[in-house]
């Protein structure tokens, strides 16, 4: 090589040394930087000069121009990374849900002893375990009012805070889906800067890093795929349908249903619509969901990913109520009715073998459904059953005072309106209604076909306190019309307190009565609670060991940077050296000559 040339192949060597070194700071500098990978240069030869083609024997004559700064490249695990965005959306799944069964315990106040729904029911049954001593005593009946009114204030409380939370998942809801489409942007912006930068030779890591820390985010919110091209941009896959694409981003969108005022994400491009009188979209999303909340959870069919899944399992998709619980068919004796409904004993409410037999299979087809819907919602399930022990301790009084109103002929138990007296009465509907033809007081048909229809039922919101009672507690007397004290209508409802007659849902075997029922509830939202959060501790384990993983091959190590900083420094000087020692060849030659 000539001795002008070896100036090329000193400086090549000063260069890289200078660019490995900037390359150890910017690792060093951003040690802590959140979603920063470690850098690694490569270097590699320049071009050779052939001098001489020799044989496959001698080989060819070539000198070499020295080093070059091929490529600074960012360290990663592909498979690494996939297996973090997985299993870091499950995570995020199990952590949401196990919250929400913190927030809805919290709701329950179980631990509150003075103010809690369970201090109301218990002193509730206490007052109606004096009205059994003394059923006559007008201040004892006072305090049956009282502790009714109580009873049913703490319920509507606890009732108004489970629909509170759920719509707080509800805004939450709203808010993920602009936080996804948010990051659909940041990364399509992303693409078109790492497209830009990486035209020439230079790798556009930091955006890189950037891009991959989007990535991440979203893996905890939905169920990602994802692929690069040739150019270096990438497309994603939210839920199995296309997102970020090569020049737009695939908006998700957050459907208000009028009816429960909900909000349900979609794909735009997927809905189809129409325009209403004001010229505004009326969407029609039913082929356009994201989610299919049908699913069961399972980690099998990949159906437990996601913040935003989580959420809306969580929420469900209404306002439940003790409608929402499928009631089994009563199994008939066949040889004497069946007293359906209220205590009534009419023949046409019997049922035969095939009746009961099909009615059975209704109930298996609503089982069915309970388990795909409100099983799967934390709100919905605690809803409807709470609503369930409201409605039951509602309906077994007032059929308590019906059954002696019926006994004595309706000279007895009897408002002021000639119904029969009720504790528990509604605000919408009257709770009976006279038969025009027979003279009877009936039960007011209740509509538990359509959820919607609640003011015609015995539900929390449709309760009230008998005004006529909370005025003068002593109507209902407890005495009969020869003068005797009604001790079996007190009896009545101490039994109907105490027996075990009620299941929480259509999943459990195990009965309860009213008393029992809200210790049952409690204990099933603890455990339940318990599961999650077993899984999700696990979850984070597994996401923290993967972590872990990644970080060791991401992860900037302050010593090796430092080790790696010496090896080039090194470098620098030896190449400053070997340009020096040229320099004083060259100069001997010149001055020699």
């Amino acid at each position: 090589m000539p001795l002008m040339g070896s100036f090329y192949v000193g400086t090549s060597g000063l260069q890289m040394s200078q660019n490995a070194l900037n390359t150890t700071a910017h690792n060093i500098s951003n040690k802590d930087t959140q979603g920063f990978v470690r850098q690694q240069v490569l270097q590699a030869d320049r071009v050779y000069n052939t001098i001489k083609n020799g044989t496959p024997a001698t080989g060819s004559m070539q000198t070499g121009l020295g080093v070059t700064y091929a490529k600074v490249r960012q360290v990663r695990d592909y498979f690494l990374d996939q297996s973090y965005r997985k299993e870091n959306g499950r995570a995020a799944f199990y952590s949401t849900s196990f919250n929400a069964l913190t927030e809805v315990e919290d709701l329950l106040d179980e631990y509150n002893d003075d103010a809690s729904f369970n201090h109301a029911l218990t002193k509730l049954w206490s007052s109606i375990e004096e009205l059994a001593k003394t059923p006559d005593d007008t201040v004892v009946q006072r305090l049956l009012i009282q502790n009714a009114q109580t009873f049913l204030t703490n319920a509507k409380q606890v009732y108004a805070g489970l629909v509170d939370y759920q719509n707080e998942l509800n805004s939450q809801i709203k808010d993920k889906v602009a936080e996804i489409n948010s990051l659909g942007h940041q990364i399509l912006d992303l693409n078109a800067e790492i497209r830009k930068v990486e035209t020439g030779i230079e790798a556009a890591n930091d955006l890189r890093d950037a891009r991959n820390e989007a990535l991440d985010k979203l893996s905890s919110m939905v169920t990602i795929k994802y692929e690069e091209d040739i150019y270096g941009a990438i497309t994603v896959e939210v839920e199995g349908y296309d997102f970020v694409g090569p020049d737009k981003v695939y908006e998700m969108n957050a459907y208000l249903d009028s009816q429960t005022g909900f909000y349900t994400p979609f794909w735009e491009n997927n809905a189809t619509y129409t325009y209403d009188a004001e010229g505004d979209k009326v969407w029609d999303i039913s082929e356009a969901k994201v989610f299919d909340t049908y699913r069961l959870i399972s980690s099998e069919k990949g159906t437990d990913i996601g913040e935003l899944r989580a959420m809306l399992y969580a929420r469900g998709d209404r306002v439940a109520n003790f409608t929402d619980i499928p009631v089994k068919p009563v199994q008939p004796d066949f040889t004497d009715t069946v007293k359906y409904p209220y205590g009534t004993n009419d023949p046409q409410y019997a049922l035969d073998a095939a009746e009961y037999n099909y009615q059975m299979g209704i109930y298996e087809e609503e089982v069915d459904v309970y388990n795909h819907t409100i099983a799967q919602s934390v709100c919905m399930n605690i809803q409807a059953e709470f609503d369930q022990l409201v409605h039951n301790v509602a309906v077994s009084v007032n059929e308590v005072l019906y059954g002696a109103f019926q006994k004595n002929g309706g000279e007895y138990m009897v408002d002021d309106d000639g119904s029969p007296l009720q504790i528990f009465q509604k605000i919408a509907t009257p709770g009976f209604t006279k038969n025009e033809v027979t003279g009877e007081w009936e039960y007011y048909p209740e509509n538990t076909s359509d959820h919607y229809y609640v003011d015609t039922l015995y539900t929390i919101n449709n309760l009230q306190i008998n005004p006529t009672l909370v005025r003068e507690a002593g109507k209902m007397g407890f005495i009969l019309k020869d003068g005797t004290v009604d001790f079996d209508t007190a009896y009545g409802l101490l039994e109907a307190f105490d027996k075990d007659q009620y299941v929480l849902n259509p999943n459990v075997t195990t009965t309860c009565s009213i008393n029992t029922y809200y210790t049952n509830l409690v204990s099933q939202v603890a455990n339940s609670g318990f599961v999650y959060k077993s899984i999700a501790e696990s979850q984070a384990a597994t996401v923290a060991s993967i972590q872990s993983s990644r970080e060791q091959v991401v992860g900037v190590s302050a010593d090796e940077e430092l080790t790696n900083m010496i090896k080039f420094q090194n470098a620098f000087n030896a190449a400053s050296r070997y340009i020096n020692v040229v320099d004083e060849m060259l100069e001997h030659i010149i001055t020699s000559m």
